[in-house]
Parts: C-alpha cells; structure tokens; sequence
C-alpha cells in the first residue's frame, strides 16, 4: 500500500468549541491518523481539492478543528489530487494526533475558497468543483481506547462526483456524501476481483473493451437479481422512477488494463453480492439507467469479507 504524508498539523491547531466540558476534569484521548482514497471517476483525468481544516463533531456536539499546515507557505489550504490515490493506495493526511476518545457523530473537511484551487479535469477541460458551504460532511465514527489508530476516508468518486448542469450546460462539479465512508483500517476489508474475459465476450450487448467492463458490490446477500440496480442519485434522478425494491451499488470497479482484475479498497466486512456488468462505461451513476444485471446473467456471486485482503474467481460461475 503507497501511503504519502500530505497534511501536517501544527501543535495548536486542536482547538475545542461549544459550551461545557468534561466533568471528570481530565480526558481520555488517542493517537489517530486520517488518510485518504478513492475509486476512479468515468472520464475524469484530475479531481484536485484544496483542504484547509479537519472538523470532528463529538456526539455532544462540540467540535474539534484540526488547522492543516500547506506545503506552500504562502498558501492556507494543501492541494490534493484525489486520483491519485485509488484502490489500496491512499494519501495520509493527519498524522498521529491525540483526540478524546468516544463516538464522533462527523467529519467534516474544510474545503478552500480561493479559485482555482478546487477542480476537475475531463474530456470537456478544466472545470471548476464549488462546495456548497467550501465544507463536505462525511458521517460520524469512533474512536476506542486503543492507543493508536488509522482511519481511511474511501470516495467512490464514480457516486459522488456530481456535474452541475449536464453536458451541454457544465457548471462545474460539486462533491456529495453518496459513496464515502469511514473507517478504522484494522477492520477494513479489500477485495480483489478475477474475471476471464472469454466468459463476456462475443455476447451480444457486451462490449469487449477493458474500459466497458465492471463489477457492482452490493451490501447483502438477500436481494433477488430485480433488486440489483445501476448507480443512481434520487436527488437528481429524471425520468424513470427506481423499482420499489431497488439496491444500488455500494461500490464500483473498472477492470485494470494492467491485469484484467478489479479492485476494491477499504471495504466494511460482510457479507456482499458481486455483479458483473460488461457494459459499465454506459452507466450514468446520477441517473438510472435500467442496466440489465448482472450482465451476462451468469456472472454474479456472493461473497463473506473479512478485515484485510479478499479475493474473489469469479471466473467458474
């Protein structure tokens, strides 16, 4: 796993807000890390952000603000391209900071103002990535007793890199919570996916490029093949309505070139459903598109995750 030291925290940078405090006149705390990762976007070339605080929401709503400290002098926030840090790479960003134990209901990243700091680069150029708020609320976490612990924050940016407008009308991009979650690396599960080509090729609606080609996870194992539906936004989905029963996709992943396997990084443990589908670089992951999956219909599995390295053959089905 490439892991590269981004953001460093100055001594005073943890500052407590809200009212009251502990009644015990002392607190518990822990060493914690924060990296960052993610899952590639469709056509995107560059997802760049520039951070300026980490916000911890404790669960009595107080808050802790962790002040980065930039590479450049001259500047308030540090540049990362999220793209490159994918699959089981990621980039750490807040290097062993002693915070108080307990339940923290956010984690909220400071995102800078300045433009052209935040963009995105695609097929149509660069475009700007404005943040409602210059703030993205990613969901709570814990943080127990042990004393040092590691988190990664995964961005499934195929889900919740969103375009402002359409292709015709680009506004930019904006980053939603949808596909982004947190966790303690020593619980995280990665998965590997093998799947031989000969098994969709020559089929009719199954393209045979490499860029065509995904598998769909979803959480659970319960759902009939009619529940298992594309990626989908419903705060921005026109047209057809999603079937009552839908389950949408925890995570997506493209075959690498390389190796002609999938990869998944920082994964809960459990219990899921692989889903092949063949012609994914079909799939707008805003709308519902009404892929037939899996697809071919024999490529599909169930598969239990544990904390570390998984892999699955799907290549006997």
């Amino acid at each position: 796993m490439k892991v590269l030291p981004i953001l460093l925290l100055t001594a005073p940078a943890l500052i407590l807000s809200g009212c009251g405090g502990d009644d015990s006149g002392s607190t518990q705390t822990s060493n914690v890390s924060f990296s960052v990762s993610d899952a590639p976007v469709d056509e995107a070339s560059s997802v760049t952000i520039g951070f300026t605080q980490v916000e911890l929401v404790k669960s009595d709503g107080q808050s802790i603000f962790l002040d980065v400290e930039p590479s450049t002098p001259s500047h308030d926030y540090e540049q990362i391209d999220l793209l490159d840090y994918q699959g089981q790479d990621s980039a750490l960003v807040i290097t062993q900071k002693p915070i108080p134990v307990g339940t923290y209901k956010n984690l909220i990243l400071h995102i800078s103002n300045e433009s052209g700091v935040n963009f995105v680069v695609d097929a149509g150029g660069t475009q700007d990535l404005k943040q409602p708020s210059n703030k993205l609320k990613l969901g709570g976490f814990e943080v127990t007793a042990d004393e040092t612990q590691a988190f990664t924050i995964e961005f499934d940016l195929r889900q919740s890199l969103v375009m402002r407008g359409n292709t015709g009308s680009n506004k930019g991009y904006i980053l939603k919570p949808h596909g982004v979650t947190i966790l303690n690396d020593k619980e995280a599960a990665n998965l590997t996916v093998t799947v031989n080509s000969s098994l969709y090729a020559n089929i009719e609606g199954c393209p045979t490029t490499a860029d065509n080609a995904f598998v769909y996870l979803y959480q659970g194992t319960e759902g009939t093949l009619v529940d298992l539906v594309d990626p989908t936004d419903v705060d921005y989905t026109e047209g057809t309505a999603l079937p009552s029963d839908a389950l949408k996709p925890f995570a997506t992943a493209n075959v690498s070139d390389v190796d002609g396997t999938y990869k998944f990084g920082y994964l809960p443990t459990g219990d899921y459903t692989a889903a092949f589908v063949c012609n994914g670089s079909a799939d707008d992951p805003i709308q519902y598109d009404q892929l037939t999956i899996p697809q071919p219909s024999n490529l599909v599995t169930t598969v239990s995750l544990s904390a570390g390295s998984n892999s699955l053959d799907m290549s006997s089905n």
